[in-house]
């Protein structure tokens, strides 16, 4: 694209003209955006000024100058231009910085759509603020982005952090464009294709050249590696001999052998002039081998969403097809707001299972992993019927006809789309695509721009014709599969039909539910559905029902991963960062006889498996562990499990599972508190129930948390003991010090008599504030001995300051009890019912990397509670679809959308 826009800048192409409605839509809304933002800063008695027009000239640069000089507050589409460089900032902003303008200098910020700022809009600020700094004769120190749902909370960019690698870009910029003659680059295909002025030239260019890309599912390991071996064509791939004359570096022979038949069969419909398919030899747990027996009561599925309305997207057609009596049946459940989209998700859910009464075999019929992915994210921010979608899903009651396809047949096309199948089965839809196109992009601006009354009638009647078609021709797929599968069977060739699933819930979970689902009620009894209508003390009651059920939603959505991997094939497990496939046995290099330790060579893949990781072999068995993996040679070593010793898989995946009922106990005991004594009384859970409402440190003296001209250190040491009860969280970015705060916090408690606890995620971080709290002992001669619970299997020998309790919980609270004042543990420790109130404060180290759900279930362990982290580094890592509010870390929710704590709601670490 580069190229293309210099030699259009340089006369010598017509840039094409694009117009696409999805785009002028989101054009709209980040222009909404800006505005919003803008009157938002009005509203705080901002002065502002407009640079009107989009060009950059010489009045708009001085007008914006002018600005800048006359110091007013806020500079709208600031006109800047240096040299090579030119640009327009969405705001320019006022600090108090002293600069050659006077007693003040600006900084850039950019408003943006995204939920997550990108890697280019830090660079565009970087440009930005170098264009400014000329200007001002200082160069800023940050530069903001304002992101969607935050209240207008800037995101703050340390400039510094970024300059080299700034310098670097433009460097290479400069050096691709600056000369006469650019070196040519091709038009490889990327995910900006469908939003590129150029996409259409770039598209011909690749179908004129027969390019890798047009053959279907090739992935771009999978091109270079061919393009390493002269093979640079889609012809070429499919006149490839087979088998394969080399051992690939990337993917595996296999993996390059079915793409180069599905060249080959593509080359032949282009030949033919018409579509041509064959299918696979059968495989025991994939493609026709999964389809089940048809069932009067089947049901096809399809979604209509849009992921750009709001802030979570939107739903906003569940449509389904079935028969009555044989005779079809279609019914499109619309939602254009969110009370909509709950009840749509909650009418198909129990449409489903009132239907199984009368059909218990029935299947719910789908191409490809939208629709149980949408179904569960509904469920999970609803945060109803999960007991009945969960129910559905282990019993397999939803059947992928993507997968069975990609697993039983081979046809020429360039995308296993099911409009691009039609053909083979005959299907030929009601509605036309063109219109039904214009529709849905009419539709879907009306939906992102909050304007839903602005739908046209005709528009949602061709969307949901279209909607009907997608359905209806799920069926007519599914009965051309049956008729497929019949042909194999009649001429000998074995396809079985898979097994049933489980249904209903288990004895223990209905046990479960019976415990909680009085608790839920109790706590939401009388709290509004609106969040902007409740108190605090009605939310925190909100949100901690809501939590009695995050850990079953967390665990559900690992179950239903482990059945996703366990479902693909070794080809399919390649292409997944959870996967390592293409295993070659090459010897046994330690373990025992009936545990080895088994060493596999791999192609080159982006998995992310680490030493220690649970493994299962492709089908799902349990394997062993991941005891040493080497990039650099591409090896992995297996310590396999006893069962698998002599078994040698293709490919494995990572699952592992720690059940978590220690912290779902916890957390049903402080629920059966606040239901028993209120949210606001008492003084049991008081640091949990502090956390829930989020009310500032208590401070027993009333002073600030940080005093005047007093470093944030001193400010840490001189607190910590005065917070007699509650939370007080500390943040602190990279390099601030916040291990080091919190071991200098921990001694000093120690030596004012306190029992004092540390909890994180992983072992190790625990174990690195141990030693720095024994560090910052030795240093100050503070007399203290610490414990730790470690992992399981740690052989590590105690010291005089360090004892480990390998045995049991038991261990660590009875040393607590005797003559240890410092103890280190993960949430499975501190959650348990013997853990209550063991501690008067406990740590929690990576707090932003720690769920609420858990730092409110270890919270019982101790009167106080301590926070350090930073949001602005490593999300808190989770797989479940949660309810708004309850799926983010304990910090996350303390900061509630802001960038940094507030000076009287904790401690701030601006030091490096």
């Amino acid at each position: 694209m580069t190229q293309l826009e210099h030699a259009a800048a340089r006369g010598e192409l017509s840039r094409p003209k694009f117009f696409d409605p999805a785009l002028e839509a989101l054009w709209e809304r980040g222009k909404q955006h800006e505005l919003a933002y803008v009157e938002h800063l009005r509203a705080q008695g901002l002065s502002s000024v407009v640079i009107d027009g989009v060009d950059i000239t010489e009045e708009a640069v001085a007008q914006t100058i002018a600005a800048m000089r006359a110091g007013v507050d806020v500079i709208v589409q600031g006109a800047l231009r240096g040299g090579s460089w030119a640009g327009r900032a969405d705001i320019l902003q006022r600090v108090d910085t002293p600069s050659d303008l006077g007693d003040w200098s600006y900084e850039a910020a950019d408003t943006k759509l995204a939920r997550e700022t990108k890697g280019g809009t830090v660079l565009q600020l970087c440009l930005y603020s170098e264009l400014i700094g000329e200007v001002q004769g200082t160069m800023p120190v940050f530069a903001s982005v304002i992101p969607p749902w935050t209240d207008f909370a800037p995101e703050r960019y340390r400039l510094a952090d970024f300059a080299a690698y700034h310098r670097q870009v433009k460097q290479g910029l400069l050096g691709t464009i600056g000369t006469e003659q650019p070196a040519q680059t091709y038009p490889e295909p990327t995910s900006n294709c469908d939003i590129c002025n150029w996409s259409t030239r770039c598209d011909k260019q690749r179908r004129d050249d027969d390019h890798l890309c047009l053959v279907a599912g090739i992935s771009s390991m999978q091109i270079a590696e061919l393009k390493d071996h002269g093979v640079t064509t889609a012809t070429a791939l499919a006149e490839l001999p087979l088998p394969l004359q080399w051992k690939p570096e990337r993917g595996s022979k296999e993996s390059l052998t079915r793409v180069r038949e599905q060249a080959r069969i593509q080359l032949e419909t282009r030949a033919s002039g018409e579509l041509r398919y064959e299918l696979l030899a059968p495989v025991v747990g994939f493609g026709l081998n999964c389809l089940p027996e048809p069932c009067d009561g089947d049901i096809f599925l399809d979604f209509e969403g849009d992921s750009f309305v709001g802030q979570h997207g939107l739903e906003y057609l569940l449509g389904f097809h079935f028969r009555e009596k044989g005779e079809p049946q279609y019914r499109g459940l619309w939602a254009l707001d969110r009370a909509a989209e709950k009840a749509a998700f909650e009418t198909f859910i129990d449409f489903v299972l009132e239907r199984m009464k009368l059909f218990p075999q029935l299947h719910v019929y789908h191409y490809g992993g939208y629709e149980p992915g949408a179904l569960k994210r509904l469920m999970g921010r609803y945060g109803t019927r999960e007991d009945e979608l969960d129910s559905l899903l282990r019993g397999l009651v939803f059947v992928d006809l993507l997968s069975v396809v990609r697993h039983s047949l081979r046809a020429g096309v360039e995308s296993y789309s099911i409009k691009k199948l039609e053909p083979l089965y005959g299907y030929v839809r009601d509605a036309s695509l063109p219109d039904a196109n214009l529709a849905l992009n009419r539709l879907q601006v009306s939906l992102e721009l909050n304007d839903a009354a602005g739908i046209l009638p005709e528009d949602k009647q061709t969307v949901e014709a279209y909607n009907r078609d997608d359905c209806v021709s799920t069926e007519a797929l599914r009965d051309w599969l049956e008729a497929e599968r019949a042909k194999l069977i009649a001429r000998g060739i074995e396809v079985t039909r898979p097994e049933a699933g489980e249904s209903g819930p288990s004895e223990g979970l209905s046990e479960w539910l019976e415990r909680i689902t009085p608790l839920i009620e109790q706590l939401t009894a009388d709290v509004p559905v609106d969040p902007e209508e409740r108190s605090a003390e009605q939310h925190a009651r909100w949100l901690l029902a809501n939590l009695l059920e995050w850990h079953r939603r967390e665990e559900k959505a690992t179950w239903w991963e482990y059945f996703r991997l366990s479902d693909l094939s070794a080809d399919e497990l390649i292409d997944e960062r959870a996967g390592l496939a293409g295993l070659t046995f090459l010897e046994t290099v330690g373990g025992t006889a009936k545990c080895p330790i088994d060493r596999y060579s791999f192609p080159v893949q982006e998995a992310d498996i680490r030493a220690g990781k649970g493994l299962r072999a492709q089908g799902g068995q349990t394997l062993g562990t991941a005891e040493d993996i080497s990039r650099e040679q591409r090896t992995i070593d297996i310590k396999k499990a006893s069962a698998m010793a002599d078994e040698h898989p293709a490919a494995v995946f990572v699952h592992e599972h720690v059940p978590s009922k220690p912290m779902q106990e916890s957390l049903v005991r402080l629920a059966t508190h606040v239901c028993e004594h209120g949210m606001a009384e008492g003084e049991a859970y008081q640091a949990a129930r502090d956390m829930l409402m989020r009310v500032a440190p208590r401070i027993t003296d009333g002073s600030a948390v940080r005093l005047d001209g007093e470093k944030p250190l001193d400010a840490g040491v001189r607190i910590g003991p005065l917070i007699s009860a509650g939370v007080l969280p500390i943040q602190g970015p990279p390099g601030t010090g916040k291990t080091h705060t919190g071991g200098h916090m921990i001694c000093e408690l120690v030596r004012q008599g306190k029992k004092v606890g540390i909890v994180a995620n992983g072992h190790e971080v625990i174990r690195n504030l141990l030693n720095k709290v024994i560090e910052v002992a030795e240093e100050t001669d503070t007399p203290l001995i610490c414990i730790q619970k470690p992992k399981g299997g740690s052989k590590e020998d105690a010291t005089d300051r360090l004892r480990f309790a390998k045995k049991s919980n038991a261990e660590v609270f009875a040393a607590l009890n005797a003559d240890c004042s410092v103890a280190g543990g993960t949430a499975w420790l501190w959650s348990t019912e013997d853990a209550f109130e063991s501690l008067d404060v406990l740590f929690v180290d990576e707090a932003a990397q720690m769920s609420l759900a858990n730092v409110l279930a270890v919270s019982q362990a101790a009167k106080t509670l301590v926070l350090l982290g930073d949001p602005q580094q490593l999300d808190q890592p989770m797989q479940g679809s949660h309810p708004d509010g309850t799926g983010c870390s304990a910090l996350d929710h303390l900061l509630s959308g802001k960038q940094t704590i507030a000076p009287d709601e904790g401690l701030f670490l601006d030091v490096t």
